[in-house]
């Protein structure tokens, strides 16, 4: 560049020493002496130019040797650089490949890591479910009142955020294994268990399996069925069994007998036994109504039974009675006939007894007679029955108008307190229900009693008839013998 420059300024003095030239040559004649001395300073000056000019052609001969060897330098940086871009790019495609493998790994580990996660969070769960399981068995197990804290680790092992370990799986393992053991023993201890009345009491406590639990109170020799209660972790007496489950407790007991009533529903049927109302506990449950009702079960009741005494009183087979009246009648001993009638007692006797009482009147008379004496039987054999009819029809009647109080009764609780707890609804349902299944009950035998009455009013009815017929064709043939 600098060159250039020289070059650039030795061209513009050449002009310089030219146009001096031009002008001096015009002022010759004026100047002579200027001239020489402008001639030898102009030589001077071109000698000085000539040496610069060869001084600035070699220096620009040297600046384009410097230029074409940067320039080859340039190149040949370029032509590494290149190389080192292209190397780089094949490196970073092979890391591009090697990231992508990577990645693919990443998300293989990935996969592989939620799978397991998955089947540790499925394993926990199966644990766990299990645990849940287990307490609930040993909850309801009679095992568990011979080992108070039995549920505690298993409880444990629920409360617990983490997954559970071999120490918690082998707890739930030796659990079961152990109930599954101790129910198929039979052991007989003597131990405190909670009574019917709260209170903590001493007996006999026979453990048969995993089934039932039974005990007999040391104090009043009471016998009953024993539940594991997980609340008090003790045993509680939750029903005194019946007069036969009682004697069948005590026989086992005592050894005197092999067979024992046994609850194979986990405690859940004793629990519902001890559940079970009492009958006067149902009646009460009916309301006002169930009074009613039992007032007209007991009206049927005595009546029926006085139905059933007056009519069981009276044969309705006298065939053979009657046979000897007619032979009596036809033999014309009309005195030992209407003796025997009168000895035996019952409406067919007391018919034929009118009968021969007015056997010398015409035929017409004898039948009004007998007729009569037949209408006159009719109102003591029919005596009650129907009132025992009507009494059958008001008892369910009775019934529904308990069903409609109760619901009544059921829709206002709903009204006043929501239909959120049904036990708020169930005293008027169970109006209901009982007060309608009481008057059906009473009033099914009522229906059957009146039923057999008046069959066997009918019965009776039809054999006055059938022997006041015979009695009359009899008489009818003595008259005609005696004539």
């Amino acid at each position: 560049m600098r060159g250039k420059i020289r070059f650039y300024v030795l061209i513009c003095l050449l002009l310089i020493c030219l146009l001096l030239i031009f002008t001096g040559t015009f002022a010759v004649a004026e100047e002579m002496t200027p001239t020489v001395q402008k001639s030898s300073f102009l030589q001077e000056t071109l000698v000085t130019v000539a040496r610069e000019e060869t001084a600035a052609r070699s220096e620009n001969q040297i600046t384009r040797a410097e230029i074409k060897k940067v320039r080859a330098q340039a190149l040949a940086a370029k032509a590494a650089v290149a190389k080192q871009v292209k190397e780089i790019k094949t490196k970073i495609a092979n890391r591009e490949v090697f990231l992508e493998k990577l990645a693919g790994e990443q998300r293989e580990l990935e996969k592989k890591s939620h799978q397991a996660l998955y089947e540790l969070n499925e394993l926990a769960g199966v644990v766990r479910t299990s645990a849940r399981d287990l307490a609930s068995l040993l909850e309801s197990s009679p095992v568990s009142g011979d080992k108070p804290g039995r549920v505690q680790p298993v409880h444990a092992i629920l409360s617990k955020n983490a997954y559970p370990g071999m120490q918690e799986i082998k707890v739930i393992a030796d659990l079961y294994l152990d109930e599954i053991v101790k129910g198929g023993e039979v052991r007989r201890s003597q131990n405190s268990f909670i009574g019917l009345d709260g209170h903590l009491v001493r007996g006999e406590i026979i453990r048969l399996g995993a089934l039932s639990t039974i005990y007999q109170s040391d104090a009043d020799k009471s016998c009953g069925y024993a539940v594991y209660g997980s609340e008090n972790d003790a045993l509680l007496a939750v029903s005194q069994a019946g007069w036969r489950v009682s004697k069948s407790l005590k026989k086992f007991i005592a050894g005197e007998s092999n067979a024992v009533y046994l609850d194979f529903s986990g405690g859940d049927a004793v629990r519902r036994l001890a559940l079970t109302p009492s009958s006067w506990e149902r009646l009460r449950s009916g309301g006002i109504l169930i009074w009613p009702i039992l007032l007209v079960g007991l009206v049927a009741l005595l009546l029926s039974l006085e139905r059933f005494l007056f009519l069981s009183r009276v044969k309705s087979n006298t065939d053979r009675v009657m046979g000897k009246i007619v032979k009596l009648v036809e033999a014309g001993d009309f005195g030992q006939s209407l003796e025997l009638v009168k000895n035996r007692k019952g409406p067919v006797f007391r018919v034929l007894a009118a009968g021969l009482a007015a056997r010398k009147a015409t035929r017409d008379v004898l039948e009004s007679v007998l007729e009569e004496a037949i209408l006159k039987e009719l109102p003591r054999l029919e005596k009650f029955l129907p009132t025992l009819q009507v009494l059958a029809a008001i008892a369910p009647l009775l019934g529904l108008l308990g069903t409609v109080t109760g619901m009544i009764n059921t829709f206002q609780v709903i009204t006043v307190y929501g239909a959120g707890d049904p036990r708020m609804m169930s005293g008027g349902i169970s109006e209901a229900l009982v007060t309608t299944k009481l008057g059906l009950t009473v009033a099914i035998p009522i229906i059957l009693l009146h039923t057999w009455f008046a069959r066997r009013v009918d019965v009776i009815i039809g054999d006055m008839e059938e022997k006041s017929v015979s009695l009359s064709i009899a008489l009818q043939d003595s008259e005609s013998g005696s004539r």
